[in-house]
């Protein structure tokens, strides 16, 4: 039969996927990857250590062949045509519309069937097909299970690390205070859009492999300096030239248009310009002696005068670690950004007339309507099976992210509070960073400084004038969000309006780009605008 499916082999943090068009339901593709498996212990070490050592000369191939990106270098896929594409630590598994996915993780030896059932990969219940058996549906919908009735235990496993107690003591002196998340201005609300288009389009990332991610990992790494970036105006914005159709995927059999290449990690200067190449966000493509990736190697870093601290809980001790990392490099003012998955806090030291340091903070912020109790990882047990009797549990934030809840700044101020507070605690306008007379602006006058920041650059040509606004889509009538663009070589204004379906290419489209000498262009967050319908 026509099931879509994914076979996944996961190596050193790294997924190798392929792609089976048909018979991948667990009776099919399931019970094929199961008898692969060796249950006689000895065989399935020696198993184990071959296909490590497999995948281990998998991954010099590719680094040497495909990864490392030189002048005049053309990439030899053939060293992956088997792969449906090229492996990275943070698999975008959606693209694939896939019905069952098999995970054979060899780092913690564990075998993942549709991402929520787990089984200790030397341990699956094979007599009378136990595996199948316990597969039951769990009160969380799309989530299925291992029923516990049926099966014991001790052929489960859990992939996801162990969150420390949260520890709420501060051993400085403090004062709580409220995030601000006023994002009136049109560069706030628009950034804050961004992120959390961010969020929403990592949002099953995060929820199927959020809780097997350690502050330090490529996949936590990158993404929370994509948001700190995007929010800070650090980042840059990358356009692609109008057409009608989506570059990314077109699957017109007729169309004439330009289409992005089969990608080695990297665009070309078709793609790129003067950028290129320029990696993709998420890929494991780099130069000679670079990491992959855009962001820092460690899990507290500087961006400008804020400090950046990575952490699993924010709580009080976390909070602590930053402030002494702060005063032990000597700064005696700064702000600081604790940033877990979920949540964030933010805080500012300064020190009074005794020189003792003191910390007014906030308390943990939600990022997003993201949990992560909805987290995938976790034991089976986590996910009580469904039985006669019992309601379908709702877990509302998840659901939240597929409705129209970026269309105003008031809901993304509701919905996603603490993305609002990092666009809106950011020390250093784009503007301003860019432009020595604007900087000279935002010090001269609040007159001056409001005219500065209500004006944003995004690129060469185009900028907010004004807005935010609230303009109605023409046939759904959604709430969108909206501004007004100023061509800037030419003067004339836009009234654009927010497109939140990405069909074809639009003029104002743009993507973020992250990271100064490590960039890495976010392919996936196309943020498009259309002209506003005239009443």
């Amino acid at each position: 039969m026509g099931t879509r499916g994914l076979e996944i082999v996961r190596f050193r943090r790294r997924y190798y996927i392929r792609w089976h068009q048909y018979d991948s339901y667990f009776e099919g593709l399931g019970a094929k990857i199961v008898a692969s498996i060796p249950a006689n212990p000895e065989q399935y070490h020696e198993w184990l250590e071959s296909m490590r050592a497999e995948y281990a000369a998998r991954e010099r191939a590719l680094e040497r062949h495909v990864y490392k990106i030189r002048n005049g270098f053309e990439p030899d896929y053939s060293h992956f045509c088997e792969f449906a594409t090229l492996p990275s630590e943070l698999p975008r598994l959606g693209d694939y519309d896939a019905e069952y996915i098999y995970i054979i993780n060899l780092d913690h030896e564990v075998l993942t069937m549709n991402h929520s059932i787990h089984w200790k990969l030397g341990n699956i219940p094979r007599q009378d097909k136990l595996w199948l058996r316990a597969i039951a549906d769990s009160i969380y919908r799309y989530k299925p299970t291992i029923s516990i009735d049926v099966c014991p235990e001790e052929h489960m496993a859990s992939l996801a690390l162990e969150l420390p107690e949260p520890n709420p003591w501060i051993e400085y002196n403090f004062r709580i205070v409220a995030p601000r998340t006023n994002i009136r201005e049109a560069r706030k609300v628009f950034l804050t859009h961004v992120l959390a288009r961010t969020v929403i389009e990592y949002k099953d990332e995060i929820i199927r492999f959020g809780r097997e991610w350690s502050p330090d990992s490529f996949p936590f790494r990158e993404l929370s300096f994509a948001l700190v970036s995007i929010a800070s105006g650090q980042a840059k914005f990358h356009s692609f030239p109008a057409q009608r159709c989506d570059p990314r995927g077109c699957s017109w059999r007729g169309c004439k248009s330009n289409h992005l290449p089969k990608l080695p990690g990297w665009l070309d200067e078709d793609w790129a310009g003067d950028n290129a190449p320029l990696p993709k966000f998420g890929s494991m493509s780099h130069r000679p002696g670079e990491t992959p990736g855009a962001s820092p190697t460690g899990t507290m870093y500087w961006l400008e005068d804020v400090l950046i601290s990575l952490t699993q809980v924010v709580d009080g001790k976390s909070i602590t670690q930053a402030v002494t990392c702060g005063i032990g490099q000597r700064y005696t003012n700064f702000q600081i950004v604790v940033l877990s998955l979920f949540e964030a806090a933010f805080a500012e030291v300064s020190f009074s007339d005794n020189g003792e340091p003191f910390v007014e903070l906030s308390d943990a912020v939600d990022l997003s309507p993201l949990r992560a109790e909805y987290c995938l990882s976790t034991h089976p047990r986590e996910r009580p099976e469904l039985k006669p009797g019992m309601k379908v549990q709702h877990q509302r934030g998840e659901h939240m992210t597929q409705s129209n809840c970026t269309g105003t700044a008031r809901r993304l101020r509701r919905h996603f509070p603490g993305l609002a507070a990092l666009a809106t605690s950011s020390r250093s306008p784009r503007v301003a960073a860019q432009h020595p007379i604007w900087e000279a602006c935002l010090v001269v006058s609040p007159v001056f400084r409001s005219y500065c920041l209500r004006k944003y650059r995004l690129d060469d040509q185009m900028r907010i004038v004004a807005g935010p606004f609230v303009r109605l889509e023409k046939y759904h009538k959604k709430r969108l969000l909206s501004f007004d663009f100023e061509y800037m070589q030419t003067g004339k204004i836009l009234p654009m309006m927010q497109l939140p379906r990405y069909i074809w290419t639009e003029e104002c489209n743009w993507m973020p780009v992250i990271g100064s000498d490590r960039k890495a262009l976010m392919l996936d967050i196309a943020v498009q605008f259309e002209p506003a319908r005239q009443r």
